[in-house]
């Protein structure tokens, strides 16, 4: 048995990364080989569908070189082949280096997978809520179940072959990820007091006038009611987007308590 898992370890590295590794005596070149193709493309398959930006910005050699590396070193802690994005991703956040001049690939490469993590992640049932809001002020919002606030350093989506920045702007770039009531993933870029605003109301527990003067305390704004026609622009647009579903009201109990 020992003899068996050596040449198991012997088959399985050469699988992995043949350019380094011979064949296991009493194996057929031409069938080994075979198989460390069947790998590659599998992953291939995979991972073109998920990141096509990430692929088309590399170029064909760059981007082979990159999947080899990832199946060459990369421990892969899932079997499953829909989640062979995700331990790519873990690869680039924890193993990769970055040798190319493109300083925004791994935020590109999270951004182009979130979309993956949006369009099948599970959700509850959304409760009843109102739709039809008359004063967002005292309502907290209801958002869609699926949804994600994303930050990064570069603009990710606007990347493509004609803009890619080597210096990312001074301002962090904040998405809101969501799927809306057609199960249709959709990304709003948000301006970082709205991101603010979005944060607070995502705690569920607050009404849209409280989250506005969170954000006027953290902006040190001195009049904090000058922001509320802002925030009700902002919760109404987000609704209109399909972020927002509805809104609820607090019950006053509930609101007694956060206040004291």
């Amino acid at each position: 048995m020992m003899a068996f898992q050596a040449v198991q370890r012997q088959f399985l590295a050469f699988v992995r990364n043949p350019a380094q590794h011979a064949v296991p005596v009493g194996f057929a070149p031409r069938g080994a080989a075979l198989y460390a193709d069947l790998l590659y493309n599998k992953f291939n398959e995979s991972l073109e569908l998920c990141f096509p930006v990430t692929r088309a910005l590399l170029g064909e050699t760059a981007w082979q070189q990159l999947l080899k590396a990832f199946i060459a070193q990369h421990r892969c802690l899932s079997p499953y082949y829909r989640q062979i994005p995700d331990e790519f991703i873990a690869y680039l956040q924890t193993e990769w280096v970055n040798n190319h001049d493109a300083p925004y690939l791994l935020e590109l490469a999270h951004f182009e997978w979130m979309e993956l993590i949006l369009a099948i992640a599970e959700a509850e049932p959304v409760a009843p809520c109102e739709s039809d809001v008359k004063d967002w002020l005292d309502c907290c919002p209801v958002f869609a179940p699926v949804l994600q606030l994303l930050h990064y350093a570069y603009p990710v989506q606007r990347i493509n072959e004609a803009y890619q920045p080597t210096t990312h702007p001074e301002q962090t770039t904040h998405i809101l990820g969501f799927r809306d009531r057609d199960d249709a993933v959709q990304f709003v870029e948000l301006n970082p007091a709205t991101a603010r605003l979005v944060d607070i109301l995502q705690t569920g527990d607050c009404t849209v006038q409280t989250a506005i003067e969170q954000v006027a305390t953290a902006l040190q704004h001195p009049e904090p009611s000058a922001l509320f026609s802002f925030g009700m622009a902002t919760v109404t647009a987000l609704m209109q987007q399909g972020a927002i579903l509805g809104a609820k009201k607090l019950r006053l109990n509930h609101v007694i308590q956060n206040q004291g």
